[in-house]
C-alpha cells in the first residue's frame, strides 16, 4: 500500500528531530562561546582569537556537533539504500523499494536523493525543502511519489498494511501460499534426472523439468516412519547361466560391490533428481578449489532468492545431510511431523526422509532411493 502523507510527514519529523538533537552541542556550546570571544577580541590582532579559551572550546563543540551529524546522515543513507528505511521510516512502518524491481533502492540512488535535498536546504534555508515534501500530493499517477522519490527511483510503501518486502521469511511463506501457474503442456524441456532408458544423467541443466524418476512414498504418522516409495515391477530375469560357466569379471565386481546410498530430490515443479555422494545446490554453484563434490546442481529460481552456492548435501548410510553455505535467505526445513526450523549456517544437519527443504524461492522433498542402499534404511 502507498504510504499516506501523514505517515510520510511523521517519519520525516522524527528524522528531523534527531538531527536537531545531534546539533545541540554545536548550537548551545558554540554560539555563546564564540560571541563572548568576539566581544573581547582585539580588532587590531584577529589571531588573538586562537588564544582565547572560549573560542577554542566553541570550536571543539562545533566539531563534535558536525561529526555526530555526519555519522548520523551516513548511517541514514546506508540504511535507506540497503534496507529501505531510515530511523523515522522504521518507527512508523514505512519502507522504500525500487519502483521497477520492488527490491532495495540502492545506496547511490539514495545518496543522489540526499544531495539534492541538502542543496535545496542550502539555497533556501528551511523553505527550500517545502516543495519536495509536498510534491507527493500532486503525483499524476496517484501513488504518492514525490520529486525525491523520482530522483531516487524508489516508491514509499506502508509495510504495516501488507507484507514487508525485505522480510524474506514472510515473503517465502506468502509465495508458497500462492497457486503455482501451470506449465504449458507443449513445452518440452530436457530431462533433469533420467533418460528414456532409465539411466541416471550426470549432467544437470539449469532449466526446470517435469521428468519422472519413481513414484513418491509417504510418511506413516501412526508408525512415525518414512514409508519408501513402491518399487516398479522389474522385467523378467534372463535365463540363468549353467553352473559350470563362470561369470565375467565385470559382473563379479558389480555383484561384490553394493549400490551406494542414494536419495531422490522431488522439486516443487515436479522434477525428480536421483543423487548420491555429495554435491552443491544453488543458482550457479561452482566447486571451490580444495573441496571435492560429486555434483554441482544449478536450480532455477524466478524469485532470485537462491544464492550462487546456497547449500550442500551429502548422502551416506545415516541418511541425507544438508549444510547452509552462508546463503542470504537461509535454508528452511519442514519435517514430516510439521515442525519447522532454519539450518544454522555452515553446520551439518541430518534431514529426516520425507522432509521439505526450502532454498530461497524453491522447495524440494527428500525421498530415499529404492534402487540403492538408501531404499533399505
Amino acid at each position: 500500500m502507498p504510504a499516506r502523507p501523514g505517515l510520510r510527514s511523521l517519519a520525516f519529523a522524527i528524522d528531523a528531530a534527531i538531527v536537531l538533537l545531534l546539533t545541540l552541542p554545536m548550537t548551545l556550546g558554540t554560539l555563546p562561546l564564540w560571541m563572548g570571544a568576539l566581544a573581547s577580541v582585539n580588532p587590531a590582532d584577529p589571531l588573538s582569537l586562537l588564544a582565547d579559551d572560549g573560542f577554542v572550546w566553541g570550536a571543539i563543540f562545533y566539531g563534535i556537533g558536525q561529526l555526530l551529524l555526519m555519522i548520523f546522515l551516513l548511517v541514514q543513507l546506508i540504511l535507506h539504500g540497503r534496507r529501505g528505511i531510515t530511523v523515522g521510516k522504521a518507527i512508523v512502518g514505512l519502507r522504500s523499494v525500487n519502483v521497477v524491481r520492488f527490491t532495495k533502492p540502492g545506496f547511490w540512488r539514495m545518496f543522489m536523493r540526499g544531495v539534492i535535498f541538502w542543496a535545496s536546504l542550502t539555497i533556501v534555508p528551511i523553505l527550500g525543502a517545502v516543495p519536495f515534501l509536498l510534491s507527493p500530493l500532486w503525483d499524476p499517477q496517484k501513488r504518492g511519489r514525490g520529486w525525491l522519490d523520482r530522483v531516487g527511483g524508489n516508491w514509499l510503501i506502508d509495510a504495516r498494511r501488507g507484507l514487508d518486502p525485505f522480510d524474506t521469511k514472510a515473503m517465502r511463506h506468502a509465495r508458497r501460499r500462492l497457486e503455482k501457474p501451470e506449465v504449458e503442456a507443449e513445452q518440452r524441456m530436457p530431462s533433469l534426472a533420467t533418460t528414456t532408458s532409465g539411466a541416471v544423467v550426470d549432467f544437470v541443466p539449469a532449466g526446470r523439468s517435469r521428468s519422472g524418476v519413481v513414484a513418491p512414498g509417504g510418511y506413516d504418522n501412526a508408525a512415525e516412519a518414512w514409508v519408501p516409495p513402491p518399487i516398479a515391477e522389474m522385467p523378467a530375469a534372463a535365463p540363468a547361466q549353467p553352473a559350470h560357466q563362470p561369470r565375467p569379471p565385470a559382473q563379479q565386481a558389480a555383484a561384490a560391490s553394493p549400490a551406494k546410498p542414494g536419495a531422490i530430490f522431488e522439486f516443487d515443479d515436479g522434477a525428480k533428481l536421483r543423487v548420491s555422494g555429495s554435491g552443491l545446490l544453488g543458482r550457479a554453484p561452482q566447486i571451490p578449489q580444495g573441496e571435492a563434490f560429486d555434483h554441482a546442481i544449478p536450480v532455477a529460481d524466478e524469485t532470485l532468492m537462491i544464492s550462487k552456492t546456497h547449500a550442500q548435501f551429502e548422502v551416506d548410510d545415516s541418511g541425507c545431510w544438508f549444510t547452509d553455505r552462508g546463503s542470504v535467505n537461509g535454508v528452511e526445513v519442514v519435517k514430516p511431523g510439521g515442525s519447522t526450523g532454519d539450518l544454522v549456517p555452515w553446520e551439518r544437519s541430518l534431514i529426516p526422509w520425507g522432509s521439505t527443504v526450502t532454498l530461497g524461492g524453491r522447495t524440494l522433498t527428500l525421498v530415499p532411493d529404492p534402487q540403492s542402499n538408501g531404499g533399505n534404511r
